[in-house]
Order: C-alpha cells, then sequence, then structure tokens
C-alpha cells in the first residue's frame, strides 16, 4: 500500500502529489490500443492525482488521448495540469489555446495552466492579464510557467495582479543541478511548488560507473529500484514534486511507490555530494546532431534559421536571448566511442539551444555541456 506524500499548491492550498504522472515523451496512437489508460489508473490506484500534460505533448494528440480516459474518472480527485505555448500567448491566443485544451480533455477546468515557455515577441502583461481572467471565469485554479530564468519569473510574479505565481516546471535530476544555487532556494523562500520534469533524465540516472555503483548500493540497502532512490531523494526537497513519464503499469506503480521510502539523513547527504556532473565546454563541430534523441531536430543551421517546424522559440530568437548573455542552461551530451585525441558526442537535449549557440557565436566559440561518460538505460 502506497503512502503517498501531499504538497499544497497556490492561494487555496490544493493537494498534490509529490510523484506525479508526466505524458511528455508518450506518443500515443488512440485510446484503445495505449497502454497510457492503464499506466494512468495504476498511478491513481497508489496516491498519484497530479497529471502533467500539454497541447504539443505526443505529438499533439496528448491532450485528446488523456481526455479520453480523464472523462471515465472521478474529475475533481485529479489535480489536472496543462501548458500554453509560446506562440499562443497573446490575450487573444492564451483564452483560445486553454479553450481548446479543455475540449480536448473533456474537462471544465485546468487545476494549473503553465506557460510552456516564454515568449520574446508578446508582452508578458497580456499573458498574464489573459491567465487571470481565467482564472476569474473558473476555468484556470493556478498559475505557473516553465522552462523560465529566474529573472522571468521575477517578472512574473511582478505581471501577475490578483494571483500567486503556484508553480515553477523545470528539468531536475541528478544529471541537472543547477537550479540548486539559485532557483530552489527562491521558490522554497516564495512557497512556490517546483515541478521536476525528467527527473531520471531519460533513463540515464548517473554518469560514470562509481555513480551507478553507488546507487545500486542504495537501492539495495532500502530494497528499491535506483529510480526509486532517485525519486525520493528528489521529494526529499519539501516544495518539490516530480512528474516522470512511463507506458508501463508496473513502472508507474514504482513511480509512486518511492514516496514510501525513506532515506536515511546520512545516504540523503552522500548522494547530495555524490551525483554531481561539472559542465564542460564542448567544440560545437565535435556534436553530431541525430534523429536518435528527437523525431523533430534541424540537421543544419540554414534549416535552424528557417525555421520550417515552427518551433517556438525559434533557434534565431534563442540566439538574440543568447547574445544578451542569456543562456537557460547546458545541452546534454553523450560521449561516444573516441580515440583520446578525436572526441565526439552525440546531441542527446537542447538541440534548439544548440542551433541557438551556433548562430549567435559561430562554430569556434565551445558550448557549455553536461555530458553522459556512460548511462544505463531504467526500462
Amino acid at each position: 500500500m502506497c503512502s503517498m506524500i501531499y504538497r499544497e499548491i497556490g492561494k487555496n492550498r490544493e493537494k498534490v502529489s509529490a510523484v506525479g504522472f508526466g505524458t511528455g515523451y508518450h506518443r500515443p496512437s488512440d485510446r484503445g490500443c495505449s497502454t497510457l489508460e492503464r499506466s494512468i489508473n495504476s498511478a491513481l490506484d497508489h496516491g498519484v492525482n497530479f497529471i502533467d500534460t500539454a497541447p504539443v505533448y505526443g505529438d499533439g494528440l496528448s491532450e485528446t488521448v488523456l481526455g479520453g480516459i480523464l472523462k471515465d474518472l472521478n474529475r475533481p480527485k485529479i489535480f489536472l495540469a496543462s501548458k500554453v505555448s509560446p506562440e499562443d500567448t497573446t490575450y487573444s491566443g492564451v483564452l483560445k489555446s486553454v479553450e481548446d485544451s479543455l475540449t480536448r480533455l473533456q474537462t471544465d477546468y485546468l487545476d494549473l495552466c503553465q506557460i510552456h515557455w516564454p515568449s520574446t515577441t508578446v508582452p508578458l502583461e497580456d499573458t498574464t492579464r489573459a491567465l487571470e481572467k481565467l482564472v476569474v471565469d473558473g476555468k484556470v485554479r493556478n498559475i505557473g510557467v516553465s522552462n523560465f530564468m529566474l529573472s522571468e519569473i521575477k517578472d512574473t510574479i511582478n505581471a501577475l495582479e490578483d494571483n500567486p505565481l503556484a508553480s515553477i516546471q523545470t528539468e531536475y535530476n541528478f544529471f541537472e543541478r543547477s537550479i540548486e544555487k539559485k532557483l530552489l532556494p527562491f521558490c522554497t523562500k516564495r512557497d512556490i511548488l517546483l515541478i521536476s520534469y525528467s527527473p531520471l533524465s531519460q533513463g540515464n540516472m548517473v554518469n560514470g560507473e562509481r555513480q551507478r555503483n553507488l546507487l545500486d548500493e542504495i537501492a539495495q540497502k532500502y530494497n528499491a529500484t535506483p529510480g526509486q532512490i532517485v525519486l525520493r531523494w528528489l521529494i526529499n526537497h519539501s516544495n518539490v514534486v516530480v512528474i516522470p513519464n512511463t507506458s508501463k503499469p508496473h513502472r508507474a506503480i514504482e513511480n509512486a511507490n518511492a514516496a514510501n521510502i525513506s532515506l536515511l539523513p546520512e545516504d540523503i547527504e552522500l548522494l547530495s555530494h555524490e551525483m554531481k556532473t561539472s559542465i564542460e565546454l564542448v567544440d560545437t563541430k565535435d556534436i553530431r546532431v541525430s534523429n536518435d534523441y528527437s523525431r523533430k531536430v534541424y540537421q543544419t543551421v540554414e534549416e535552424a534559421i528557417e525555421n520550417k517546424m515552427n518551433m517556438s522559440p525559434t533557434p534565431l530568437e534563442l540566439a538574440e536571448e543568447m547574445k544578451k548573455g542569456n543562456f537557460l542552461k547546458p545541452i546534454r551530451l553523450k560521449e561516444l566511442e573516441h580515440k583520446k585525441e578525436n572526441k565526439s558526442y552525440d546531441l542527446v537535449e537542447g538541440r534548439l539551444r544548440y542551433w541557438a549557440w551556433v548562430i549567435a557565436n559561430g562554430w569556434d566559440k565551445p558550448i557549455p555541456s553536461l555530458t553522459w561518460k556512460t548511462g544505463r538505460q531504467n526500462d
């Protein structure tokens, strides 16, 4: 039996499970043949009430498929979050985007609506004004942001007139811990919920054999899986919730049961100290951009500038931000087999940032990167 941990969010202090259910990497075909429904039901049966989605997830199908599942469930017991994409952040665009999400999700309201990425062209006040109208109309209960830098978060707080900023969604895991310096303390002090996406680093939870052996050792000590230890370490932070993705019912149960583990203080400290990866500067010409890690990727800088895939923010917009000294976070690389004097890497995450960096700085300036030396999949 799972004893779930719950956080409180927003001015109404609604309960949110510390382990949620993410749909960011699902590409379901339809409700009938997808295992998504069984996975969600398994998670709900084990104390999870937080489900996160977005209009762009699942190649644009996530909300529709999820709506077909949710209509048969007890909606008031579910904390449902979705997002507004950067291209929809005008006042009218926000209103339409949320209405469309509600239709696809077959619900009357979102418990949380987050701005998916900051817009470089639309005044933030236009976006927050629309979101606050949706709160008044009862169609949105809490307002949050995703992938915002700390300065942009502060601007959002100042732009909101009648509602607090309830949440910040960002990557946080053993591999990406840069938020611990400023963002996490800021959220803790302000009582803002921090939602960790990709908490298991897409299966590559640790970096190198030494870290892997340590994680295995601690997992064995608690009769748990390595993934459960990672999740439990993350939610040991009082205002952090995690939204791991899975399409497997047994994995959804395993994730939820991470809340049952009580890590000893010395193990929390050991993990905090040992599970770190240093930022490296990598030559952009040594990085291979491939489709192995994403179905949407530009292969050349010319394609990135043209932006036929309509990615938002665009590579050009991000490049302008980088020229101002703003860089969201390091890209993610996987080291390939190489001779000592000839290193090469696969680009795993951060394709927009990679091309924006090349556009802003040319090919000769190394790019800040986090590199997997070795990895093991969490299947």
